[in-house]
């Protein structure tokens, strides 16, 4: 089978997290009636970084970008576009990718734009990067992710609010040449994205944009928070999920073995030892970071991929498998090389 190609590379990733921490001990002091020891075993999250009051998914963005730029000051003048993954923006219209195009204070031939997608977003956005590169749109990229899924979620739901954490993350991703740093990865080789309609529901906020309006109703009936069927979404990952990683390594010519690390989107404790046990991964090839952030949504991935790098020391031409799946439902694979 010949091999896949998608150009561009991942030069660099920087990640940013609110300063608020809020532990187990925190809510089982705060609602002793949850089992929080129970419940963190279910959800392998023991803390989470969480957004003040005034504090958006934006305003983490661009502290992320702006922690990329210093360590790369010649980067600014190259960016020709940003696109921007968030479902939590800060306005209706415009998108945050003009926000930071405007604090950023870039010229006007830069691309801009931003998608809604939740924790398949990051795979999905570097399959949208490698296009722009490919036809020549684009040659330095800014993917940002950002999410705060904390301003979503009802005081009284146990299941989220043990889960998520708020966090954003930019990855530049380039062309190889002489001038550009040693990529992090150098090669996306294969691609599987896929989603299910039918799960519009299962993981939704219902009220809020045009369907259904923000009323004293809707905020009596918690429709303006997240509703999540976490066994819903748990069934997805046992079984479509699972089944995409397989195809993928077929598709590839490569087994479990032949692969070094798989890194998953962090959805939980439960669901990650569950891919792992039907996939049989050795825990040495599961690089894990949720327990000390949550769930990131869109950001998860680009997080674990700059701690992975920041803890390991991975050789070149390491084959990673990453995955991403939740909203929508979508779920997305890719494999890629250092």
């Amino acid at each position: 089978m010949k091999k896949k190609q998608y150009p561009g590379a991942i030069l660099d990733i920087e990640y940013y997290l609110p300063s608020q921490v809020v532990t187990n001990t925190d809510l089982a002091d705060k609602y002793p009636e949850w089992r929080v020891d129970q419940v963190e075993k279910k959800t392998g999250v023991f803390e989470r970084r969480i957004a003040r009051e005034n504090e958006t998914a934006y305003d983490l963005a661009l502290s992320a970008t702006k922690k990329l730029l210093d360590k790369h000051p010649s980067l600014r003048e190259k960016i020709d576009a940003i696109i921007f993954c968030t479902q939590s923006p800060d306005y209706v219209m415009p998108s945050n990718a003009f926000l930071l195009h405007r604090d950023l204070k870039l010229g006007n031939n830069v691309l801009a734009f931003d998608y809604n997608l939740a924790c398949s977003g990051y795979i999905y956005g570097l399959l949208i990067v490698s296009g722009l590169i490919k036809v020549g749109i684009a040659r330095n990229i800014l993917l940002v992710t950002a999410d705060t899924y904390s301003k979503y979620i009802a005081d009284s739901d146990r299941s989220t609010r043990m889960l998520f954490g708020d966090g954003a993350s930019v990855t530049w991703i380039g062309e190889i040449c002489d001038t550009s740093p040693r990529p992090i990865i150098s090669s996306f080789d294969n691609f599987s994205c896929a989603s299910d309609g039918s799960g519009w529901d299962k993981f939704i906020i219902k009220s809020g944009a045009s369907r259904m309006k923000v009323s004293d109703e809707a905020q009596e009936g918690l429709d303006n928070k997240i509703h999540m069927d976490g066994l819903q979404i748990l069934n997805l990952v046992n079984g479509r999920v699972v089944n995409q990683i397989r195809e993928l390594l077929v598709e590839s010519e490569n087994n479990v073995e032949q692969v070094d690390y798989f890194l998953f989107h962090q959805a939980s404790g439960l669901a990650l030892d569950s891919i792992a046990k039907k996939m049989k991964i050795p825990e040495a090839k599961m690089f894990t970071n949720i327990k000390n952030i949550g769930n990131t949504v869109s950001s998860s991935l680009p997080i674990l991929i700059k701690d992975f790098f920041s803890e390991k020391d991975i050789p070149k031409n390491s084959k990673l498998f990453l995955c991403g799946f939740g909203v929508g439902y979508s779920w997305a694979s890719l494999l890629v090389e250092t």
